[in-house]
C-alpha cells in the first residue's frame, strides 16, 4: 500500500462513526431491571401508600429519616411499617407489588412480623440509587436483620420529569380519578426508572471503594437509629468488627462514632429550628439516647449549647 493509500485509509477510519458504548450490564443492574420489569408486567395494581407527614412516630422502634423522596416496592412477603398520618400513628402492611412513597423529610419505622424483600429507590439531586433489600422478622430485642441483595447507582437522574412526578405524588388526588391518580403516577415513574437503569452509565468503583460507598449509603439511611453501632454495621456487611474499624478509619480518617455523631449534630440544626421539638426531642430524633451527651457534643462541635443556638435563630 502506498503512502497516499495508507493516509486515505487512516482518514476514513477517523471519519467512520464510532459505535455508542452500551451501559455496563452488571449482575446488580440485571437483577434490578428484572424486578422493575416484573412490577410493570403485573396486571393488578394495589393502592399506593403515601407517607407525607414529617413528624417521627413516638415509639421505641428504630425510625429512619431522609431529606429526599423515596419509593419502596414490595417484592416478596409482607413488610410491616409504622408512620404518621394526620397526627396519628398508623401501622400498615406493604404487599407484593404495592408501592410506598415517602415524601422528603419524613420518617418510617419498619416493624416486620415476617421476612420480606423490597426494592428501594432514593432520588437525590445528583444521583439515583436502587437497592433490593431482604429483611427478616423483627427480633425480641427490636433488631431487624437484613442485607442487600442488589444495589445500583448512577449519577444521572430523571430530571424535571421525575421531579414533577414526585411532586404530583405529594398532591391531593385528581377529583375524577381519586387514588387511581397515584397508581398511574407510580406506573409512569417506575417505567421511567426502568428506562434510566437500562441506559444510564453505572457509577462503578473498584476494590474496597465499592464497600465504602455501600457503608456510606447504609449510614445515610440509619444515622437516626440510636442502636446504630460499629459492630452492627460490620455484621451487616459480614466483616469482623476489628477489620471494619481499620477499614472505616482508613477511608474516613476518623473513627465510626465521631463520624456518625458529626452527621447527627449537623442534622440536629434543622430540628432545633422547628419549635415543635424541645432539646430532648431533638436529641432523640438524631439518635442520641442521652440528652446531656448530645448537649456536650453539640457544644464541643459548635461552641454553644442547643438552647443557645435556638435563641440565636429566633432572633
Amino acid at each position: 500500500m502506498s503512502t497516499r493509500e495508507r493516509a486515505t485509509a487512516a482518514a476514513l477510519r477517523r471519519e467512520r462513526p464510532r459505535a455508542v458504548a452500551r451501559p455496563r450490564a452488571s449482575d446488580h443492574r440485571e437483577t434490578i431491571l428484572t424486578a422493575l420489569a416484573g412490577w410493570l408486567e403485573r396486571t393488578e395494581r394495589l393502592p399506593v401508600v403515601r407517607v407525607l407527614e414529617g413528624r417521627k412516630p413516638a415509639n421505641s422502634h428504630p425510625a429512619f429519616f431522609m431529606e429526599v423522596p423515596r419509593l419502596i416496592v414490595g417484592l416478596e412477603g409482607h413488610g410491616t411499617f409504622l408512620a404518621m398520618e394526620q397526627g396519628r400513628e398508623i401501622t400498615f402492611d406493604l404487599a407484593p407489588g404495592q408501592v410506598l412513597f415517602l415524601a422528603p423529610y419524613t420518617w418510617i419505622c419498619p416493624v416486620p412480623r415476617a421476612a420480606y424483600r423490597s426494592l428501594g429507590v432514593v432520588f437525590r439531586p445528583d444521583s439515583t440509587r436502587l437497592t433490593i433489600h431482604a429483611r427478616r422478622a423483627m427480633t425480641t430485642d427490636g433488631a431487624i436483620p437484613g442485607r442487600y441483595l442488589a444495589q445500583w447507582r448512577t449519577h444521572e437522574t430523571l430530571g424535571p420529569k421525575g421531579e414533577h412526578l414526585l411532586e404530583l405524588l405529594r398532591e391531593p388526588p385528581a377529583e375524577r380519578l381519586g387514588d387511581r391518580t397515584f397508581t398511574l403516577l407510580s406506573e409512569i415513574l417506575l417505567a421511567e426508572l426502568a428506562a434510566l437503569v437500562e441506559r444510564a452509565p453505572e457509577h462503578v468503583r473498584t476494590g474496597q471503594a465499592v464497600l465504602w460507598q455501600a457503608v456510606l449509603d447504609y449510614i445515610s439511611e440509619h444515622w437516626s437509629d440510636p442502636t446504630l453501632s460499629r459492630k452492627e454495621v460490620a455484621r451487616f456487611f459480614r466483616r469482623h468488627p476489628n477489620h471494619f474499624s481499620r477499614f472505616f478509619h482508613t477511608h474516613a480518617q476518623q473513627n465510626f462514632r465521631v463520624y456518625v455523631n458529626e452527621i447527627r449534630l449537623e442534622r440536629s440544626l434543622q430540628f432545633l429550628r422547628d419549635l415543635r421539638y424541645n432539646v430532648t426531642d431533638v436529641a432523640s430524633l438524631c439518635g442520641f439516647s442521652d440528652v446531656q451527651y448530645f448537649i456536650r457534643c453539640f457544644r464541643q462541635r459548635f461552641g454553644f449549647t442547643p438552647g443557645e443556638y435556638r435563641k440565636r435563630h429566633e432572633d
